[in-house]
């Protein structure tokens, strides 16, 4: 009888653990898919804000390749779009989920292994997003610092471009428009629209559509709606 009473609270012990984490395990995929619904909307504004960029950039490329003036009145208009076409795209991904499975070891709660799977997939495609970011920058970079031997960026033209948005940019603001420097701008910022174009871009799109699949698995797996 002893025997049987202690096997017997053996099982209700393993029973009632077996029940904890199963309600932590749903409760890490509640905050799980509420990380990727975050994610999905920050990834379809740094979608936008890729495109808003290339269209730029593709702008000043071409008014360089196929000028309607002379190249020389046409490298301040080139300076303007090149300018917003260089700002910098960043993306914030929620981690308040991930880092607490990654860092306590509760991943080892998540049975279902599709799930399991689907998450350590996702957390890798985020990697290979932000090593391509950081190639980006490099050319981004090299871009601005050519940038700013042929355009001038100095106080007052900030301050009147923002006080009167009809104030145009002429050539006597230019530092240098060498055709040797302003070639050397374009090859460069070439390179980046084209670092959007045929790796961060298409990348952000295979993000998104993993962040959307991720979250409806969840939410039918564990039966979250």
């Amino acid at each position: 009888m002893l025997f049987l009473a202690v096997f017997c609270g053996f099982l209700a012990e393993n029973q009632r653990e077996h029940m904890v984490e199963h309600r932590r395990e749903k409760e890490f995929m509640r905050s799980m898919a509420d990380d990727l619904y975050r994610d999905t909307a920050e990834i379809a504004r740094g979608i936008r804000f890729v495109e808003i960029r290339l269209q730029k950039l593709d702008s000043a490329i071409l008014l360089y390749a196929n000028p309607k003036k002379p190249i020389t009145a046409q490298i301040a208009e080139i300076g303007r779009l090149s300018e917003a076409g260089l700002i910098n795209v960043t993306l914030v991904f929620t981690d308040r989920t991930s880092s607490q499975l990654k860092n306590s070891g509760a991943m080892r709660m998540i049975k279902n292994k599709i799930v399991a799977d689907s998450i350590t997939q996702y957390w890798n495609r985020i990697d290979v997003l932000n090593n391509s970011w950081i190639r980006l920058q490099t050319h981004r970079f090299d871009s601005r610092r050519i940038g700013y031997k042929i355009f001038g960026f100095f106080p007052e033209f900030y301050v009147r471009r923002f006080i009167d948005s009809s104030f145009k940019v002429d050539s006597s603001l230019l530092l240098d428009n060498s055709p040797l420097l302003l070639g050397e701008f374009i090859n460069n910022i070439y390179k980046v629209a084209d670092s959007y174009r045929a790796e961060f871009y298409p990348q952000l799109q295979r993000q998104l559509t993993l962040a959307k699949d991720l979250m409806e698995l969840i939410n039918k797996e564990y039966h979250l709606k």
